[in-house]
């Protein structure tokens, strides 16, 4: 069950912590959003100031950053952008990897990041402040979504539901336990590879008590899926195999964002359905921020292209596209989403929030504790 201190907390609170304590869906890169080289306006010995930016992947996650930076590479001939589109799962690993081969060649220099990825920056000493100067739009945005130094901002939150096939499932999913104990979905499980939050995380919070499973020691809640692994089905790493997994029906429910899956719905046509569990969502807080390593000049494009991003109508344009729910104070609810639970802070509070900073802190041991314990039993 729930720790009885954890009920009563606020999500806000936590996502407080999740930058207190650290204090608390790589794909294939798209042409360069580029046009031809001004020199008057190049930066040092007329070269252009090159970056490449971190989206996400799929269900339509890159319609507005791609138009964004667009819009300021047309005005600032002298900046390209190159686009690495994945998930933070991948790019994540690939982003340590560079920053150990050479801290100061980033493999990406700044974008998108989801709660697991930001606390686990922050625990790697990754990310650079932001410049409140030239991030401006930061002021629309609560302090409580701020992190300490400013190294980076908490732009929206999404939240993890149960996402199944509604066409071949017969009776719809209630709780997280279903995942693991419910005999229609035996051997029809999908789980993203290492999101620990999404199956871990739910494991602790509803049977942390009877396992004698926490946050800080968390090997009973992967041993109790290692006697459950006759329930999944596969693993995967892409929001589209993810997908075409749960149309195909070769997995009939996975627990994923809700806001990707309804884009996938009401987008696609997809036959699938969002339902969120009885003991609530699990609160996923996306930051923007920039990467340690970047040039100054790297970094100020960073900075100004990020205040943009964080322009209220380009948050409305994001929400309207992808469902995501948004921090600013200053963005208007588009209609479609004004009776949607996901936009309702109220409902944001009722969730599961896992304690992203321990499991950043601890992520090798995690990582250990899955490979070694129930990827073996696939």
């Amino acid at each position: 069950m729930k720790q009885p201190f954890r009920k009563s907390a606020t999500w806000l609170s936590l996502l407080l912590t999740l930058t207190m304590f650290l204090l608390s869906a790589c794909g294939n890169a798209a042409e360069p959003a580029a046009t031809p080289a001004d020199p008057a306006a190049s930066g040092d010995n007329g070269e252009k100031i090159k970056l490449t930016m971190f989206i996400w992947a799929g269900a339509n996650q890159d319609v507005v950053p791609k138009e964004v930076v667009a819009e300021y590479v047309k005005n600032h001939p002298n900046v390209e952008v190159t686009f690495e589109e994945s998930s933070n799962s991948v790019m994540y690993p690939k982003m340590v990897a560079a920053k150990n081969a050479d801290p100061n060649n980033p493999v990406v220099n700044f974008g998108y990041f989801n709660a697991d990825a930001s606390a686990k920056g922050i625990n790697d000493d990754m990310w650079e402040a932001l410049d409140p100067s030239i991030v401006t739009n930061m002021k629309d945005i609560p302090e409580q979504y701020h992190t300490p130094d400013n190294r980076g901002i908490v732009w929206g939150v999404t939240n993890f539901a149960l996402v199944y096939n509604k066409d071949l499932v017969k009776t719809p999913p209630t709780s997280w336990s279903d995942l693991w104990e419910n005999p229609e979905f035996k051997d029809k499980v999908a789980l993203w590879d290492y999101m620990f939050y999404a199956y871990i995380a739910p494991v602790i919070e509803l049977k942390g008590q009877e396992l004698g499973a926490t946050y800080e020691n968390p090997e009973p809640a992967f041993n109790f899926w290692a006697e459950h692994t006759d329930q999944i089905r596969t693993l995967v790493t892409s929001n589209d195999q993810l997908k075409n997994m749960l149309i195909s029906g070769e997995a009939l429910i996975a627990p994923f964002s809700s806001q990707t899956a309804q884009t996938w719905i009401d987008e696609e046509g997809a036959p699938l359905e969002v339902v969120i569990p009885k003991e609530g969502f699990v609160s996923f807080p996306y930051s923007l921020q920039v990467v340690k390593g970047s040039s100054p000049e790297q970094i100020r494009v960073a900075n100004e292209i990020i205040n943009e991003l964080l322009a209220a109508e380009n948050l409305q344009k994001y929400a309207e596209a992808t469902g995501t729910p948004f921090t600013s104070t200053a963005a208007q609810v588009p209609d479609k989403f004004k009776d949607d639970p996901s936009f309702s802070v109220e409902e944001q509070n009722k969730g599961l929030n896992p304690e992203w900073s321990t499991m950043a802190q601890n992520a090798s041991v995690w990582k250990d504790l899955w490979d070694r314990i129930v990827k073996t039993k696939l």
